[in-house]
């Protein structure tokens, strides 16, 4: 009998191939008119529990992704691909820690992450608009060890109360830094908005802001 954890890895390992192999048959019938690339830097997200200005309560991390680009013109193109999306939050609990460890809840959900944007370009300036899709691989609230204080339940694994798949919106503004006949280097910044709810909490849903580089390689 399958767990709850083995159903979500057999189902990642699909949901990934499935994906790649859109992408390879992509690249194969399109090849005119497509660029691969990767995207990394920083993201800073939190849940709607919380104030959107509230900068302590924000899980800051790194975010990483792979790219598919399809040319319509030199101006407007579709972005889809493979993105590691990493969403959070951090708060104080009522637990007492040992003098010198800090107060601090870390919730941690991560993601694949199938993003659908538009892309338009007026001279270097990008702007972007779509959707994202994602499937949760990863739930769990890291804190030290308490030594006393509330009996309030902090689970670690979140696992349980984390909605399986989401989706939301995407917008973005960039800037094309680098570009010749083979390479394309653009930095972004982006703001993801969760739709479905995150958590199984209807009212909780994840917001997150990202500036990321990205390069691009245009398959001739």
């Amino acid at each position: 009998m399958h767990n709850e954890a083995t159903d979500r890895k057999t189902f990642m390992r699909r949901f990934t191939f499935i994906i790649l192999t859109i992408l390879m048959s992509s690249t194969t019938v399109f090849s005119q008119k497509i660029s691969l690339g990767s995207e990394i830097g920083f993201i800073s997200s939190l849940n709607s529990q919380y104030d959107a200005m509230d900068l302590e309560n924000r899980r800051n991390t790194y975010f990483a992704g792979l790219n598919f680009n399809y040319h319509f013109s030199d101006r407007l193109y579709l972005t889809s691909g493979l993105h590691y999306l990493r969403l959070g939050y951090k708060h104080e609990t009522c637990y007492i820690f040992e003098e010198g460890v800090k107060n601090q809840l870390t919730g941690k959900l991560d993601y694949l992450s199938i993003p659908l944007l538009a892309n338009y370009r007026i001279e270097k300036v990008l702007v972007s608009a779509g959707v994202y899709m994602n499937f949760n691989i990863s739930a769990k609230q890291e804190y030290p060890e308490p030594i006393d204080g509330c009996e309030i339940f902090y689970p670690r694994n979140l696992s349980e109360n984390t909605m399986t798949m989401g989706f939301g919106g995407i917008v973005g503004l960039g800037y094309t830094i680098y570009e010749n006949d083979l390479l394309q280097l653009n930095t972004m910044v982006k703001y993801y908005q969760g739709i479905s709810p995150t958590l199984d909490v209807a009212t909780q849903r994840f917001s997150a802001a990202l500036w990321t580089v990205g390069i691009n390689y245009k398959i001739q």
